[in-house]
Parts: structure tokens; C-alpha cells; sequence
């Protein structure tokens, strides 16, 4: 069972994180105000991803007594780090966080990944809704049928367009709206 998060910005964050580090969805619990994705493979860390929401599964914020019990299932099911997404996160929260090697956080002004693990990804996703859509990448530029004569006729071309552009001016923000085009290609192209 996969939870529709209803904040864009998570729901962008956690597919980035999936397509990074192989999470994937693991439980929710409504009552705490959560949905976990775990990360693990053979000779991997095992990772927790706890993403807090409130009602509806809109992005909340994340409370000292959030981080306290990441930090017992931290030690009780032996994850070897943690990340907290929240809308925002109070003072003694991260205060708490700070204190810990082990733990992290994500919130929509403070992002951990750089714009070459973002391109990555994004190409990633390219390459995967080229091949569902057109048999495979192209072997050069001028194979795609996607730009002719200047003019786009793909909306995946068109952001494989710019994600290049962005990646090269090292752009995260514009890299980041890239990704979040993709998400919503390959969810329109999954139906």
C-alpha cells in the first residue's frame, strides 16, 4: 500500500530519494502523524526515511517527541541513520537533531542532494520513459524524434532539453521543477 502524500514538495522529495537510495514505502501511522520508507540491500546501511504528516497526509511539522521516537526506532529496529521531512521543524527539534551523527533533515528551504545526484536521477527517469515510450534512447541527438525543426513534439525531449541546460548552470531549483515535470510524465504515461 503506497500513500498519496498531498504536499507536492514531499511527495518530489521522496521520489527523489527513491530513485537515489532505493526507498521504499514500509508503513504509516496516522495516529504518531507519519509514513516511513525504508532503504536496505544486501551489504547496504539500512536507512529509515520518516516523512511527517498531519491529517491527510499534508506536510506537518516535526515536534521533539517525533525525533524522540525516531530515535528509539532507530536503536530499536537497527537503522543505521535517519532522515526527517517535515514542513518545519520546532527549535528544540532540531536542536535534537544536532546532536545526533545519525540523523537528518529535510525541509522544504533545506534540501540534502546536489544537483549531480539530481541530474542523475533525472536521467534515469529519461532513459526509462524513452524506452516506454519509444522502444529506447536514441543513439544520437538527431535520432530523436522528439525536437524537428526547432519546434518540441515531446514533452520528454523538452526536459531532457532543459534538465541538461539546468545542470550545467548547476541550477537545483530549476533541476529540482525538472524532476517534479518527470514525476508527473511518468505517472500520466503509467495510467
Amino acid at each position: 500500500m503506497e500513500v498519496e502524500l498531498k504536499s507536492d514538495w514531499q511527495d518530489v522529495q521522496v521520489e527523489l530519494l527513491k530513485g537515489l537510495q532505493g526507498y521504499e514505502f514500509k508503513d504509516l501511522n496516522d495516529e504518531a502523524g507519519y509514513v516511513d520508507y525504508v532503504a536496505e540491500g544486501d551489504g547496504v546501511e539500512r536507512k529509515l526515511l520518516r516523512v511527517i504528516v498531519g491529517p491527510k497526509h499534508h506536510a506537518s511539522k516535526a515536534l521533539a517527541s517525533i525525533v524522540e521516537n525516531t530515535l528509539e526506532k532507530l536503536e530499536d529496529d537497527e537503522y543505521d541513520e535517519a532522515i526527517l521531512m517535515a514542513k518545519s521543524f520546532t527549535n528544540t527539534s532540531k536542536r535534537r537533531i544536532g546532536e545526533e551523527a545519525d540523523l537528518e533533515m529535510i525541509s522544504p528551504d533545506q534540501s540534502l542532494h546536489s544537483t549531480t545526484e539530481v541530474y542523475g536521477v533525472i536521467h534515469d527517469i529519461i532513459a526509462s520513459l524513452c524506452k516506454n515510450k519509444c522502444g529506447g534512447l536514441p543513439n544520437t541527438e538527431e535520432d530523436c524524434d522528439g525536437l524537428v525543426d526547432r519546434e518540441y513534439n515531446c514533452e520528454v525531449r523538452r526536459v531532457s532539453d532543459d534538465s541538461d541546460f539546468h545542470a550545467r548552470m548547476r541550477w537545483l531549483p530549476s533541476l529540482m521543477n525538472d524532476f517534479s515535470r518527470l514525476i508527473e510524465l511518468q505517472r500520466e504515461m503509467s495510467q
